[in-house]
């Protein structure tokens, strides 16, 4: 698991939900913005390349 996906339906500012990197194994703290097409979010930490995919599937599982 590389992304999580929390939605609360509660929050009207942020009602489609934020994306959380999964970074060595911890939830980061920060949101993580769905990147443009053509340029993929990079963890600085671990390196790994997360691209719209990535955050498209973890929205519909919760997780990726």
């Amino acid at each position: 698991m590389i992304l999580k996906y929390e939605s609360d339906i509660l929050d009207d500012e942020n009602a489609r939900g934020n994306f959380y990197h999964v970074c060595q194994g911890q939830v980061q703290k920060t949101p993580v913005g769905i990147p443009p097409d053509d340029q993929p979010y990079e963890c600085p930490a671990c390196g790994i390349d997360l691209e719209q995919e990535d955050f498209m599937l973890a929205q519909q599982r919760g997780w990726s």
